[in-house]
């Protein structure tokens, strides 16, 4: 395939963080000539690629004219929403072709129990991805690790004996056994060495598993990121201090599917152990900066504490990770984003979702502590400096770009 036009590549991706990992892979693709990139965009996902100026995909573009059955059950699925989308002829295209591809693998009345008891999760529209590969007729496939028609992007490449590549977007717990199987996508690109070692031991052949990164997070150690946050902690004149930055998330008490009863008094107790440790402890300083669902943190501002600051939701994440020397959570990703700028990470346990983010053994948080031991963890902080980890990247070394490398080794023949 040396010379003329490049290959075509297919990328498939919901929105939210998925796009956000996948799509500045397929823009590297392109800058770089080694294909043409075409994006099946589902569901919020289509505004971003449209907006990046790459050929989008949606279901709609394959409902056919005798798909009647399929328009008729998406018309009907879709009317039930409980949020109508931004374009309701993707949303009845999706609904129907997928869930028409479920009655004719599991028959009528067993599609209906498996859609009525899991809704949208029952879905893995196969006979769909198959109309999508065979008018695309990509030379490499390449998903994140989302349920439904990225799951059945790649299976189906595999039947149709084309390459693909799944980029896990975090830590890939969930899908685990999914991604420990040998004939689940040519190869796995994860965040990091914790995550490989994880799929590894559940079976996952070694060769097939490529610690990358996630293209979302290459921002974060970018120059103006890093002196955005320098400005931040220097305008509170912390500079002398072992700063924290405690971004805490909602606590369930329950959860579909997952054991346990939550306390959803965690992240507020969370939040006093600290300010307590900050009280007694004059060489440590506290950002507090809570969830976008939570209510505002209007009772620690009006504290009028000197070490004590809510940052305001207005701040750039990224810049108060890098104002910061230290990252307390209990499952949020923002523990992630805080391991890839070089920041320590305390992971407060006691939450229902502790089993799916062992930041520990993922080599993301360097310890774990329980919110009773808060303070007493605190009590001499700052007083042998300020304590930092390796930054995961460095100007000129990003996930992109490590992705990019492994889907080129997966089609060597590939123009370019």
């Amino acid at each position: 395939m040396s010379g003329g036009s490049p290959p075509v590549w297919l990328f498939v991706s919901y929105g939210g963080g998925h796009v956000k990992a996948l799509l500045p892979v397929a823009l590297r693709v392109q800058a770089l000539g080694l294909a043409q990139p075409v994006y099946l965009a589902l569901t919020t996902a289509a505004d971003s690629v449209r907006a990046a100026g790459l050929p989008v995909l949606g279901f709609r573009d394959f409902l056919e004219a005798d798909d009647e059955r399929a328009r008729r059950k998406g018309e009907d699925l879709a009317a039930q929403l409980a949020v109508q989308a931004a374009d309701p002829s993707e949303s009845i295209a999706y609904l129907g072709l997928s869930y028409v591809d479920l009655e004719d693998r599991l028959g009528p009345e067993a599609a209906e129990e498996a859609y009525r008891r899991y809704g949208r999760q029952a879905l893995l529209p196969l006979g769909v991805l198959r109309r999508v590969i065979e008018r695309v007729r990509p030379a490499l496939v390449v998903a994140t690790n989302s349920p439904r028609a990225e799951r059945a992007a790649i299976e189906t490449a595999r039947a149709m004996g084309v390459p693909s590549a799944c980029l896990v977007d975090l830590l890939g717990l969930w899908e685990r056994d999914l991604l420990a199987r040998s004939d689940y996508a040519d190869a796995v690109c994860v965040l990091n060495e914790g995550v490989r070692r994880h799929l590894l031991a559940a079976g996952r052949p070694a060769a097939d598993v490529h610690v990358t990164g996630n293209p979302a997070f290459d921002p974060i150690n970018g120059p103006e990121v890093i002196a955005a946050g320098a400005a931040l902690r220097h305008a509170q004149g912390w500079e002398g201090l072992h700063v924290l930055l405690c971004a805490t998330s909602p606590e369930p008490r329950s959860i579909p599917g997952v054991a346990g009863e939550g306390d959803p008094t965690l992240p507020r107790r969370i939040e006093s152990a600290l300010l307590e440790a900050v009280r007694a402890n004059p060489r440590l300083a506290l950002w507090v900066r809570r969830h976008p669902s939570e209510a505002a943190a209007d009772e620690i501002a009006a504290l009028d504490h000197p070490r004590i600051r809510v940052s305001a939701r207005t701040d750039p994440l990224h810049a108060c990770i890098h104002a910061s020397d230290e990252v307390v959570v209990t499952g949020s990703t923002v523990g992630v984003e805080a391991s890839i700028a070089g920041k320590r990470v305390t992971q407060v346990r006691g939450s229902i979702l502790d089993h799916l983010s062992p930041y520990v053994s993922l080599g993301i948080a360097d310890r774990e502590v329980a919110v009773q031991d808060l303070t007493a963890v605190f009590a001499h902080a700052g007083a042998q400096g300020r304590p930092a980890r390796a930054s995961q990247a460095t100007i000129g070394d990003k996930a992109v770009d490590r992705v990019v490398a492994v889907l080129r080794a997966l089609v060597p023949t590939s123009h370019g």
